[in-house]
């Protein structure tokens, strides 16, 4: 009891930062991970509906299904971005539609020139063909990251979900990131039968996922861009979370970050599957956050480690982050120059032998 009474106090001042909105479960690709493309219905929000999305957000991740398949996404942005002048928005696509995606982003680009698009690659060629069940898939995909490059959208990225059938892609699809100049984020698969609507997903080869998240640390580490060694702090964690099936830090869904439906149904994650409103009747949303805290405090989340999840959580406790990224950057400045001594009496031996 004393420990709920602390996580009340602790997050008395808390709103919602973060919504990950899926807009349709229409989708064009067949994923093994994912079976969002066996739903029926579509959605039934209408544009109007996101008027009464909360004002306090800073964060909006517009998913599906394949939002592009909605002929009205450019309305919703417009609506999302009159409710909130400052949300950073990133539309999740799987980039299957090349035409489809142009002719949209060249609309909402002449209304905001800072949207965000993340375009899932979970292997090179036939591999991610296989895991996203859509024959031709990564030709396109890559097709499209070169239209939005060209278009000069800055916040663009590939999303990587890893699983054990793609251990061996990572490397792959990072040093192809790099190549095209984009970002890089990263995914492992979970369960949902609310969103997702499939609970077979398993993790079994932790050993060899973590040699190669191990290898993923190092490369952001080595960088001097602070968003990478975030996150590094955030595949360090990962492992954590595979190694243990717990979190390092506290889940804040339901309190500082929430998805939202096609039917706007309010849930605390798109892994939790308890259903907290329902957005079509939200007139006041501190009212909503107070006759739900206590609802999210006392019944368990399912673990989780997902950005969407994290994001606050890093925010909130962002000294334990601090701490994390100074210690690894020092002994990985350590280790360099260990093996650049030991590279060096090695070649001063050679020399001399």
């Amino acid at each position: 009891m004393i420990k709920f009474f602390k996580k009340i106090k602790n997050l008395d001042n808390s709103s919602v930062k973060d919504i990950v909105l899926a807009i349709t479960y229409k989708c064009n690709g067949r994923c093994k991970f994912c079976h969002i493309w066996k739903n029926k219905e579509d959605f039934s929000c209408q544009t109007t509906d996101y008027n009464k999305l909360p004002r306090t957000i800073k964060n909006i991740n517009i998913s599906g299904g394949e939002p592009f398949l909605r002929d009205d996404l450019l309305e919703i942005i417009k609506i999302i971005s009159r409710r909130s002048p400052n949300v950073k928005i990133v539309i999740s696509t799987n980039g299957f539609l090349p035409s489809k995606i142009k002719e949209t982003m060249k609309k909402i680009v002449n209304f905001r020139k800072d949207i965000g698009v993340a375009i899932s690659l979970d292997g090179v060629g036939k591999v991610h063909e296989e895991l996203r069940g859509f024959p031709g898939g990564f030709s396109l995909a890559i097709e499209t990251i070169r239209f939005l490059k060209e278009l000069g959208i800055k916040n663009l990225k590939i999303a990587f979900t890893l699983g054990d059938n793609n251990i061996d892609q990572l490397k792959r699809i990072y040093k192809l990131s790099q190549e095209l100049e984009v970002e890089f984020s990263l995914a492992l698969y979970h369960n949902s039968s609310h969103y997702f609507q499939i609970d077979k997903n398993k993790i079994i080869n932790t050993k060899k996922i973590k040699k190669e998240l191990d290898w993923l640390i190092d490369q952001e580490l080595k960088s001097f861009s602070i968003k990478k060694w975030l996150r590094a702090y955030f595949v360090w964690a990962m492992i954590k979370f595979l190694e243990t099936n717990k979190r390092v830090l506290p889940d804040y869904s339901g309190i500082t970050s929430l998805f939202i439906d096609p039917f706007g149904k309010i849930y605390p994650s798109d892994v939790w599957d308890l259903e907290i409103g329902k957005l079509q009747k939200i007139n006041d949303w501190d009212e909503f956050s107070k006759k739900t805290k206590k609802l999210i405090l006392n019944n368990k989340a399912p673990d989780s480690w997902m950005i969407c999840t994290a994001r606050q959580a890093m925010k909130k406790h962002w000294l334990k982050v601090v701490r994390w990224i100074i210690r690894e950057k020092f002994l990985l400045f350590i280790q360099n120059n260990r093996y650049k001594r030991n590279h060096s009496e090695k070649q001063i031996g050679l020399f001399f032998k």
